[in-house]
C-alpha cells in the first residue's frame, strides 16, 4: 500500500462519522497518486473492440485437482502491475479460486504463477467470481466471492493471496432472492458517497440489489430488493457497475445468451446507483448494437471464441467506486472454443482481452501526435477486408471488416470470388450475389465508422473453400 493511500485512510479513520461526506473527495486517492484522472467524456451509442487471442489458460498446480478452464476474472492495475483473481474448475466439477500478477504487459499473463486459494485461509470447497477492491475509508483490501452465499476475504495488498482471511459473510440469508432458486451467484460491490450496493442474480433471471452505508460497510446488507427480471436470457448473469470517469454516469453491464446461443453484453447508464432498472437508459442492449459480441468484436489473430462471457473492465482507480476511463476501456474476459460441449462445469473457459476501438474522446489535434501511419486508408476513403473464421469441407465462415479514412456514415462494398464460391446466408448487411460479383452494404446501426477506426460490419456463410479476395470500399 502507498503511503498516499495509507495517510489518507487514516485520517478518515479518526472521522468515521464523517466517511460519507469525504469519501467523494477521498476516491481519487485511492490509486497511484501519479495517475491521471479520467476524461468527462461521455460513452459512445455503439462499441467496437478488438480482441486477444486466448491469453491465459489453468496452471496444473492445484493439489489434488485436474483444472479445466479458468474463469470469472477480476483485474486490477497497482502501481503499475496487473493483478487478477479468478474462478477454477476442475475434472470433478469443483470450483475454486486462483491468483495471478505481478506482470506489466499481457504478454506475460500466462507464464507467471497461478497460486490456488486452497492453500490459505479461503480454503476448499465451493469459492467463485471473485472481485477484488481497495476500500478507501478503512485501507482494506477486499477479495469479494460466493460461498453459496456472499463472503469476503481481507487482503495485505492485492498481489499477496497468500495473506487471506478466512470467508466471513456480508449477511445470513438472500432475502427474497432465496425463494425458488436452485442457486445464487455473481456477487458485485460498487459504493457511491454515501452507500455501497451488492448486486446478484439468481437461476430465476432474476437480480437483486442490496445495500448499507459506506460507514457500515461490510456489516448492514440487510435491505434486499429485486433488482431487475426478465422472462428469458437476454438477462441471464454477470452483473457489473462502474462509475465512468468523472461524467457523473455509471454503466451498467449484464451478460446474456444470445439466439445463437452464445453469451454477449448489454449495457444501460444512469446517474444514479440506487435508480430502479426502468431508470436506466438503455445503452447499446440489443444483439445487433449490443455491449460486446462476436459481431462487433475483431479477432486479428482468428476467432478463437464467439462467447464473450463474465469479466471485469480494467479500472482506473482501484476503491470501491469501481471507476473506469471512458478513453481507455478494456475488458478481461472469458472464452472459450466454439466447438465445446458438454457439461458446463466441463467447458474449457479461457482468458482473453478486449480494447475499445472507437471510444468517443476528442484526440484533441495535438500537433505533437505522431504523423499518420502512411498505411492508413486515405481520408475521404474507406478499405475492406475479409477473415476467414471458421471452414469445414464444404463451407466456411467468413466475417468483413471495414476501416475509415474518415468519418463514415454508411459504406458500399463489392468484391468477385476468385472462383467456386458463393454466399448461402448473411447477417448485418444488405447483400447480393450476381455470378462471382457480391455487393454489401450497410444496414443503418452499422453504417457508422470513426476516421482511422476498423470495425467488423458483417459475416456470412459460404459454399466453397475460404478466401481473402480484394475487396472494394466507398462511402454510401
Amino acid at each position: 500500500m502507498s503511503t498516499t493511500l495509507r495517510a489518507r485512510s487514516k485520517t478518515l479513520a479518526v472521522a468515521v462519522a464523517a466517511v460519507a461526506a469525504l469519501a467523494a473527495t477521498a476516491v481519487t486517492a485511492a490509486a497511484d497518486p501519479s495517475a491521471s484522472p479520467a476524461q468527462a467524456d461521455a460513452l459512445p451509442d455503439s462499441f467496437t473492440w478488438e480482441s486477444s487471442g486466448e491469453l491465459v489458460a489453468p496452471q496444473q498446480t492445484a493439489p489434488g485437482r485436474t483444472l479445466v478452464s479458468i474463469k470469472d476474472p477480476s483485474v486490477i492495475e497497482y502501481e503499475g502491475e496487473y493483478h487478477v483473481y479468478a474462478t477454477t474448475a476442475d475434472t470433478g466439477g469443483g470450483w475454486s479460486l486462483t491468483y495471478f500478477g505481478g506482470f506489466t504487459d499481457w504478454s506475460q499473463a500466462n507464464s507467471v504463477p497461478q497460486t490456488h486459494l486452497t492453500t490459505t485461509a479461503v480454503g476448499g470447497g465451493y469459492r467463485a467470481a471473485p472481485q477484488v477492491f481497495y476500500f478507501e475509508p478503512r485501507d482494506e483490501w477486499y477479495l469479494v466471492y460466493q460461498t453459496g452465499l456472499p463472503s469476503f476475504s481481507l487482503l495485505d495488498d492485492p498481489g499477496s493471496p497468500e495473506s487471506a482471511t478466512a470467508p466471513q459473510n456480508f449477511m445470513d440469508s438472500h432475502g427474497p432472492a432465496d425463494a425458488n432458486s436452485s442457486y445464487i451467484v455473481d456477487y458485485w460491490v460498487t459504493c457511491d458517497e454515501v452507500n455501497c450496493y451488492l448486486f446478484f442474480n439468481n437461476d430465476k433471471q432474476q437480480f437483486y440489489r442490496a445495500q448499507t452505508t459506506v460507514a457500515e460497510f461490510p456489516n448492514g446488507f440487510g435491505d434486499v430488493e429485486l433488482f431487475m427480471q426478465s422472462s428469458s436470457n437476454d438477462l441471464f448473469e454477470a452483473t457489473n457497475v462502474y462509475k465512468v470517469g468523472d461524467t457523473g454516469q455509471y454503466l451498467l453491464i449484464v451478460e446474456a445468451i444470445g439466439s445463437d446461443g452464445k453469451r454477449y453484453f448489454r449495457s444501460w447508464t444512469s446517474d444514479r446507483l440506487d435508480a430502479n432498472f426502468n431508470e436506466w437508459t438503455p445503452l447499446a442492449d440489443t444483439e445487433s448494437n449490443p455491449f460486446a459480441r462476436s459481431n462487433n468484436v475483431t479477432f486479428p489473430g482468428g476467432a478463437w471464441t464467439r462467447d464473450i462471457s463474465h469479466g471485469e473492465l480494467i479500472r482506473d482507480q482501484v476503491d470501491q467506486t469501481m471507476t473506469i476511463d471512458p478513453c481507455d476501456m478494456r475488458y478481461l474476459y472469458q472464452g472459450m472454443d466454439p466447438n465445446a460441449s458438454g457439461e458446463y462445469s466441463q467447458w474449457p473457459w479461457r482468458l482473453g482481452l478486449l480494447t475499445h476501438t472507437n471510444p468517443a474522446c476528442d484526440s484533441g489535434g495535438d500537433p505533437t501526435d505522431p504523423p499518420d501511419d502512411p498505411t492508413d486508408p486515405p481520408e475521404g476513403e474507406c478499405t475492406a477486408s475479409i477473415e476467414v473464421v471458421n471452414e469445414w469441407g464444404s463451407g466456411w465462415q467468413g466475417n468483413v471488416t471495414v476501416t475509415a479514412g474518415s468519418d463514415l456514415d454508411g459504406w458500399s462494398l463489392n468484391w468477385d470470388w476468385p472462383g467456386g464460391q458463393s454466399i448461402d446466408s448473411a447477417w448485418n448487411a444488405d447483400w447480393s450475389q450476381s455470378g462471382s460479383t457480391v455487393t454489401a452494404a450497410d444496414v443503418g446501426w452499422n453504417g457508422s465508422v470513426a476516421a482511422g477506426q476498423s470495425r467488423e460490419v458483417f459475416g456470412f456463410v459460404a459454399s466453397g473453400s475460404g478466401a481473402s479476395p480484394q475487396v472494394a470500399c466507398s462511402s454510401a
